[in-house]
């Protein structure tokens, strides 16, 4: 625990929980609008007046908006000092609720980021790590718990508020506490409640950052299970003063972008009372399939979970300018970190820790999950993994597809209506029962990528495959044969390139590129306006000569191209953007309650040769399997050299159009240099060793059995075009 606290607010904390002082005072000197909630057109409609917690000066004595930090108590005692580990959260409650004139609904996000990110060891995660074998089960010690000396209610913690507890500055990088501090002020000034924590392990907490395994999870169920009076919280971690969520009707969503919509994922599976809804943007649903895909790593090493926890690690520094690192701690990230390498892109005992998709029975909320069909960093089978998960638990899910790249949906239209209002009708009627029919909306709605229309249907799943005959003339070989030994200098090169108009080379343009060698290319030409929507599929035959290798990647990208010349209209991500797609401003709208407007944004197309609409990739040593993850462990037969085995690449599930006049074009290739060419000295001009095998490798293809499946919705399903 290193943020510091004012001994003189602390005492002063501790001295106000035992006197019977009156605050009528300071609840007085405040201007509440209305002093509860009140919806129209379904939505909650702005009743308070917005205070900046970030201004130098703010105090909640007048502030319609009452923020201060409770600390969470878990069962665990994850870094072994003998207590439970406490997790840090700031409040964020409208007034009135406080006072007593209703119960507020709670958004709580729970991305780690939040909190502020161990930035100078990003990169360099691996010489955190203490090559000391750590024992797992060490984590699950229960910590001793507290004995509360005394409580303080809600008013009284807001009253000694000290904002230093959300405004402190991070170590290194000078970055604010609580960074997403305000992303949901549209929300506060309607009535509902804001919590945020960045859970066990991350800065302003205690414990270990745990990336994935149950017990991170479980920190923030233990902030749901607070909200919902169930669990004992602290104004601070010292002096054992006891605070309720006084103000709480006991209903949560939990929501967050990335980490922050994987976190909702895993509490969502234990069921726990309270959590009624999740609207997971981006969210991760196993970690096998961010790190690896059907056998084959995706990057140049298995291990990820160490790296992102180390990122996230504030709390498992033994001092306060994140110098010296807990040596256990370091032990933990060796740990993972080797256990994860080791299973060299087989789904092993390690990633079913990670994989909140094999036990589903206990989830009983709804869900909206949201997903960019250009997210190229958490992949769009996450949220598909958890449309079905949601799907076996009989529980009802929508699935939202737009074609920005790694984001959410904020100031975007969805069908004509600005999204935060799609959000607050889904909030309000999950969190404050109103009945607004919001959870009849289509079961998917997808964004075209042709005109950025929306499209709707009833059901996820339920695909129909339709194939077309490649062009021979593309590719008139009865066997391709690829050897991935050039892949390497030509990414060097390619990387380093630039077009005729002196831009750099892009990821979509890379795969037609690559060395005639190293690739298998086939043309299918395809109705006119055709459009795909769900898990595109390629069927083949592979024999490699490589049986004694492992880690052998088969690349398979779908790619929209005219002739692979001439530029069109897409939307493209960009680099600097965040990997983000260009925006921009139509118009304003007003947010309500001081908040100013609401720019609306609309997403613009890019020029480009070629546009990468999904692709999938297999281990040539993992053949056979399906669609889980958990079909890819290690072949206990030693394959044959020469003889075929029968693949199916799974690629992203995915949804577009293409136009008259567009190709679909599959590239087969070896190992994916955008995926896994992370090594800086192969970044430098350094080619792989000719001698090391995940990156020299040959194998054949039987392109009289090549078969690639598009998917569509069925037809019954289909409600707008």
């Amino acid at each position: 625990m290193k943020k510091k606290i004012n001994v003189l607010t602390t005492l002063m904390l501790c001295a106000f929980a035992v006197c019977l002082g009156s605050t009528e005072t300071f609840a007085q000197d405040a201007k509440t609008l209305k002093t509860e909630p009140v919806f129209e057109d379904g939505m909650a409609q702005p009743i308070l007046e917005w205070s900046n917690l970030r201004d130098s000066d703010y105090t909640n004595e007048d502030s319609d908006i009452l923020r201060f930090c409770v600390y969470v108590e878990t069962d665990h005692d994850t870094d072994g000092d003998g207590k439970a580990d406490l997790v840090e959260a700031l409040v964020q409650v409208p007034r009135s609720a406080a006072e007593g004139d209703f119960k507020a609904g709670t958004i709580y996000d729970p991305t780690p980021y939040n909190s502020g990110t161990v930035d100078e060891i990003d990169g360099k995660e691996n010489t955190l790590n203490n090559p000391v074998p750590f024992d797992y089960e060490k984590l699950y010690e229960p910590g001793k718990k507290r004995t509360p000396r005394g409580n303080m209610t809600t008013l009284e913690a807001a009253e000694n508020a000290d904002p230093e507890c959300w405004n402190y500055r991070v170590p290194y990088t000078n970055m604010i506490g609580y960074s997403y501090a305000r992303e949901y002020d549209y929300y506060l000034v309607r009535g509902f409640a804001v919590v945020e924590a960045g859970g066990l392990g991350t800065y302003g907490s205690e414990g270990f950052e745990l990336c994935g395994f149950d017990l991170e999870r479980d920190s923030h169920r233990c902030v749901v299970e607070w909200l919902t009076g169930d669990r004992v919280a602290y104004t601070d971690p010292y002096n054992d003063i006891e605070i309720k969520a006084d103000w709480s009707n006991g209903n949560v969503a939990m929501t967050g972008c990335s980490y922050g919509g994987t976190l909702p994922y895993e509490v969502a599976v234990t069921g726990v009372k309270g959590l009624k809804t999740i609207i997971p943007f981006a969210g991760i649903a196993s970690w096998y399939d961010y790190t690896n895909s059907q056998g084959a790593t995706r990057f140049l090493h298995a291990a990820y979970a160490n790296s992102l926890a180390a990122y996230n690690s504030g709390a498992a520094y033994i001092d306060d300018d994140w110098t010296v690192i807990n040596d256990d701690y370091a032990s933990f990230l060796y740990q993972v970190s080797k256990d994860q390498d080791e299973t060299n892109g087989n789904y092993d005992d390690i990633w079913a820790r990670l994989d909140y998709t094999t036990d589903v029975d206990d989830i009983n909320c709804s869900a909206l999950i949201v997903h960019g069909l250009n997210d190229f960093n958490v992949l769009t089978k996450q949220s598909d993994l958890m449309a079905r998960a949601f799907a076996k638990a009989g529980m009802p899910f929508k699935l939202v597809l737009h074609q920005d790249g790694h984001n959410n949906l904020d100031n975007m239209l969805v069908n004509g209506e600005l999204w935060q209002e799609t959000m607050n009708k889904w909030l309000s009627h999950y969190l404050y029962g109103v009945d607004n029919k919001i959870e009849e909306m289509p079961q998917v709605t997808v964004q075209s990528n042709v005109d950025g229309s929306f499209s709707t249907y009833d059901t996820w799943g339920d695909f129909e495959y339709e194939c077309f005959d490649y062009d021979s003339e593309v590719n008139p070989e009865d066997v391709s044969h690829i050897d991935t030994t050039a892949i390497a200098s030509d990414f060097v090169r390619y990387s380093g390139s630039k077009d005729d108009m002196g831009r750099e080379r892009i990821r979509d343009d890379y795969y037609l590129s690559i060395p005639e060698s190293a690739k298998a290319v086939y043309a299918f030409e395809l109705p006119e306006n055709y459009t795909m929507c769900g898990v595109p599929e390629v069927h083949l035959k592979m024999s490699t000569k490589n049986v004694k290798s492992d880690g052998m990647e088969v690349t398979a990208a779908l790619i929209d191209t005219i002739d692979g010349e001439t530029r069109f209209k897409s939307y493209m991500t960009k680099t600097r953007l965040g990997d983000k797609v260009p925006k921009k401003t139509l118009g304003v709208k007003e947010a309500g309650g001081g908040l100013g407007r609401i720019k609306v944004r609309e997403l613009i197309k890019s020029n480009t040769a070629a546009k990468l609409i999904t692709f999938g990739h297999t281990d040539l040593k993992n053949y056979g399997g399906g669609y889980d993850g958990r079909d890819y462990t290690k072949h206990e037969e030693e394959m044959e050299a020469g003889k075929y085995y029968d693949y199916t690449i799974y690629f992203q599930p995915t949804s577009y159009t293409f136009e008259p006049g567009h190709k679909a074009v599959l590239v087969i290739t070896g190992w994916d240099a955008y995926e896994g060419f992370l090594d800086e000295d192969y970044m430098n001009g350094v080619v792989a060793d000719s001698t090391d095998s995940r990156y020299t490798y040959s194998f054949n293809i039987d392109n009289s059995a090549l078969e690639l499946r598009f998917p569509k919705v069925k037809e019954a399903s289909a409600r707008d075009h």
